[in-house]
């Protein structure tokens, strides 16, 4: 009798043990879900290096496959994201591995280039999981647009930061750290030919493409050129504006966009045939360029974009996500590299 209720006991004691584990395994994801997001969990186990060091910028293109990202670690501590890929699984789990990296939790500028799924798709849920300050982003009256830029929108509502259009001339300054960056594209929204008055309705797709935020970004002499989905219209138009006043050409605080100066390009619109103006080249004179692209059913990169990069980088100079993964510069006082 003693042996049965000894065997009894044991088994109850599996039990015991099993259903502890379990509530104490359930207790911790529930817990760590409240500061961690579980289904991103491995995005947290990273090795932090703390950012980059004082007086260098980082500028990392991250490859999200056919969609842009990039992640932007600024000389004076602060960092910018532009963008955030399409908002799959996959492509959540690298960017926020990236942020975790670089121990972002703030980040101050956060840019939303344009309202197609592969640029705003994943900033609805970055800005769920990461404290954001400032948002640029497009003047657009039609939240419904996609569904992608109505949930970006909806959370950039609820949030507490600021909230700024981007268009031409708009940006910031930091004279004592030696950057600025300032949007080139749209035009300001009360301009009857800005760009952003084609967002209305039903935008056909090179409405929403031409809608999309260029952006300049400048420190130490080094020059990065942003310019998202643009079609050649208005990279004709950008060429245009600079010829006929190229001396006060995005003017902010004192400081002037020369595009002449351009080093680092990001190829448009994922290096779509349809935003391969060779002017734009020809001006820019790139000496790298990045295309952030994956597999898709437009062609991308076109032959005519590849061959207008290439006459001014050469092969060894031009990066693609698709074949070089995520690309990262580094920039100092004595210039750039890739690292």
């Amino acid at each position: 009798m003693s042996e049965k209720k000894r065997k009894i006991s044991k088994g109850k004691l599996r039990a015991i043990i099993i259903a502890a584990v379990t509530a104490v395994i359930v207790i911790s994801l529930v817990v760590t879900n409240l500061f961690v997001p579980v289904k991103y969990l491995s995005s947290y186990f990273v090795i932090r290096n703390k950012g980059a060091k004082e007086g260098i910028m980082r500028v990392r293109f991250v490859d999200v496959g056919y969609g842009d990202c990039t992640i932007i670690e600024l000389p004076d501590g602060k960092n910018m994201l532009i963008d955030a890929g399409d908002g799959s699984s996959a492509n959540q789990k690298r960017i926020l591995k990236f942020l975790n990296k670089c121990d972002i939790d703030v980040i101050d500028y956060l840019v939303c280039t344009s309202v197609n799924a592969e640029h705003c798709g994943g900033l609805t849920e970055i800005m769920e999981y990461k404290k954001v300050k400032r948002i640029f982003m497009p003047y657009c009256k039609n939240v419904y647009v996609t569904d992608e830029y109505k949930n970006f929108v909806l959370s950039a509502s609820v949030g507490k930061c600021d909230l700024v259009e981007s268009q031409y001339g708009i940006g910031e300054v930091n004279d004592e750290s030696g950057y600025f960056f300032t949007f080139l594209s749209p035009s300001v929204h009360t301009n009857p030919d800005s760009e952003y008055s084609g967002l209305v309705g039903n935008p056909t797709v090179t409405q929403k493409n031409n809608a999309s935020a260029v952006l300049w970004l400048e420190y130490a002499g080094t020059s990065f050129l942003f310019t998202s989905d643009v079609t050649d219209s208005v990279l004709m138009k950008i060429c245009d504006g600079y010829s006929v006043d190229k001396d006060r050409y995005a003017y902010n605080g004192g400081h002037v966009v020369s595009l002449e100066s351009c080093n680092v390009l990001k190829v448009p619109n994922h290096g779509n045939k349809s935003s391969a103006y060779t002017h734009f080249y020809e001006l820019t004179k790139p000496e790298a360029a990045v295309i952030s692209v994956g597999k898709n059913g437009q062609d991308c990169p076109s032959q005519e974009a590849l061959s207008n990069a290439i006459n001014y980088t050469g092969e060894e100079n031009l990066y693609r996500t698709d074949i070089h993964g995520t690309v990262t510069f580094e920039v100092t006082q004595d210039g750039y590299a890739v690292v």
